[in-house]
């Protein structure tokens, strides 16, 4: 088995005959199941491309395979372009420039590469050349590795992305577009912090031997819904106003176009804000947080040992992220609003964010029944400048038809 329980975590071990010597038998030990796939994954894209793990600046990628023992260069047909080998090298360009400084740039390198020898191993060199045909067969290898449907959008998003930057080159590297279909994935709930989870966790973090400095980490990503990579990030010069009526955070994000936006500091993070800007001070750190995102996921897997949620692999801290969202959408927050506080591409994205296990609206309806209750309960509905804003939102949507936008909002006024 590649991932093995062991010594109190899991083992990951990856066999590969055709890698470079050194790295044919290469086992790594970490504390989380989740953790344990993100590197089998990674490991197995690694030598997929360059043959090694890990992959050093100035690795070169493993000369392209030959198919049917001929070499795929030969196979190779003109595009209207004149241009041969023509995906590879508008990949490589979209890591240099579309992806390059991300912290997504290594992992997306991994992915990207590897399908691109995949999609060479069947003779398409050029990008005009793939058909609807190829994208079946790369979607296939995927499951087959069972990668999830999410992964898979991600990965033909990268595809996609590529094919969008060779149409822009000056000369264009190819003439057509890469029929891309998204793969549906099963509306599961995903875990999430529970603000009585939340207590017990602030309060275990900060007794006497705990990690306070963790459980101010938590509580500024669940108060302000900050990415953990932008948690780590925050120094004192992100914040404006603290001491005025309405301070303002202004996150170093690097994920989407509107990663950057301020976001007001909402009342419940501000003494947690103010307590780290002190501490970091005292001890003369330029972030708040001076630790490494790796020394985050281990600490917050003994926060998951806690909770007993070691053996969910959506509790990640990403749920952290959920848990503000949550908070927002009980106090009445309209999803629209939420998007931007987020700094979501889109709507969907946002309500996904919402699907949550065991968010509370089952047990809310007890009220309803109460014996003691001696009036009418009324749910309040949306005003109508929310609900036309959400609807609004939601058509801007890419991708989103005119029969999606009528069966969302009839769910929405539902």
């Amino acid at each position: 088995m590649p991932i093995t329980e062991r010594g109190g975590g899991y083992q990951v071990t990856v066999n590969r005959a055709s890698a470079k010597a050194g790295y044919r038998r290469i086992r790594r030990q970490v504390q989380s199941l989740c953790e344990a796939e993100s590197l089998e994954t990674e490991i197995n894209e690694a030598l997929d491309v360059y043959g090694k793990w890990p992959v050093e600046e100035g690795d070169k990628p493993l000369p392209v395979p030959t198919l049917h023992g001929r070499s795929t260069r030969t196979q190779a047909i003109l595009t209207p372009t004149g241009q041969t080998g023509t995906l590879r090298k508008a990949a490589e360009i979209a890591i240099e420039t579309h992806w390059k400084g991300m912290r997504s740039e290594t992992q997306t390198g991994y992915t990207l590469m590897s399908d691109v020898a995949f999609l060479e191993q069947r003779g398409k060199r050029d990008i005009d050349q793939i058909v609807s045909e190829d994208i079946d067969a790369l979607v296939a290898h995927h499951r087959e590795k069972g990668h999830s449907a999410s992964y898979i959008n991600q990965a033909l998003g990268h595809i996609r992305k590529v094919n969008q930057i060779a149409l822009k080159r000056l000369p264009p590297l190819c003439t057509t577009v890469i029929p891309i279909t998204k793969q549906k994935a099963r509306n599961k709930k995903t875990w999430w912090l529970r603000p009585e989870d939340h207590q017990q966790v602030s309060e275990w973090l900060r007794r006497p031997g705990g990690d306070p400095l963790f459980a101010d980490l938590i509580d500024i990503i669940v108060y302000e819904g900050l990415r953990v990579e932008e948690a780590l990030r925050l120094t004192e010069g992100c914040f404006t106003g603290l001491a005025g009526n309405k301070p303002w955070l202004h996150p170093d994000g690097t994920k989407t176009a509107d990663s950057d936006n301020a976001v007001p500091v909402y009342p419940e993070a501000l003494p947690v804000i103010k307590r780290s800007i002190a501490r970091a001070k005292a001890n003369r750190w330029e972030r708040l947080f001076p630790i490494s995102p790796r020394q985050a996921m281990s600490r917050w897997n003994t926060v998951r040992e806690f909770l007993g949620a070691s053996h969910i692999p959506t509790a990640t801290m990403k749920s952290l992220r959920r848990t503000f969202a949550w908070y927002a959408n009980s106090r009445g927050m309209p999803t629209a609003t939420l998007q931007k506080v987020l700094r979501h591409r889109t709507i969907t994205t946002t309500s996904g964010y919402l699907n949550l296990v065991g968010a509370g609206e089952l047990e809310d309806s007890r009220k309803y029944f109460s014996k003691d209750s001696t009036q009418h309960h009324t749910v309040p509905s949306p005003s109508g400048n929310s609900v036309g804003e959400i609807i609004k939102a939601y058509a801007q949507t890419p991708g989103v038809t005119p029969e999606d936008v009528a069966r969302f909002a009839k769910e929405l006024m539902g």
